[in-house]
């Protein structure tokens, strides 16, 4: 590897190749991968993808996250819900799911909690009672006799 510090560049590229080399006599594929380094008052980016496709951006990665990345909050959630058998409030799904060993952030479960009623997986009447099952039978007031 050049140790030319004139030309910054040149280091760079081949050190590059020299990792790229290393990379291929791996037998597992190393596709989407991103390292982030720092020493010596610098830091450094290295992602790795497969050279057919186009580079990965971190928009891209946002968006398959967001597909997923609340998936297991959202099944925790309807879970406290249904073992419950009766309408939580946020702060009563977060009591729940914490008592279950079910850790979660505050954000992640208040927005599981939004796609969850976003999807008619959960409703949440304006009632104060809380987040309940769709199929659950509503209460509905007993008339006042006065």
């Amino acid at each position: 590897m050049p140790t030319d510090s004139s030309e910054p560049r040149t280091v760079l590229e081949s050190a590059a190749r020299d990792l790229l080399r290393a990379l291929a006599d791996n037998p597992i594929p190393l596709t989407g991968l991103r390292v982030a380094e720092a020493d010596g008052g610098l830091a450094c980016l290295i992602l790795v993808w497969d050279a057919t496709r186009a580079m990965p951006v971190a928009g891209a990665e946002r968006r398959r996250r967001a597909g997923g990345g609340r998936a297991g909050c959202k099944e925790d959630v309807v879970e406290v819900v249904r073992a419950a058998n009766k309408p939580l409030t946020r702060k009563q799904v977060l009591k729940a799911l914490r008592s279950a060993g079910m850790d979660h952030g505050f954000g992640t479960i208040a927005k599981a909690l939004a796609d969850l009623t976003a999807a008619g997986e959960l409703v949440n009447p304006r009632d104060k009672r809380g987040y309940r099952l769709p199929n659950w039978p509503r209460r509905t007031k007993t008339p006042s006799l006065f």
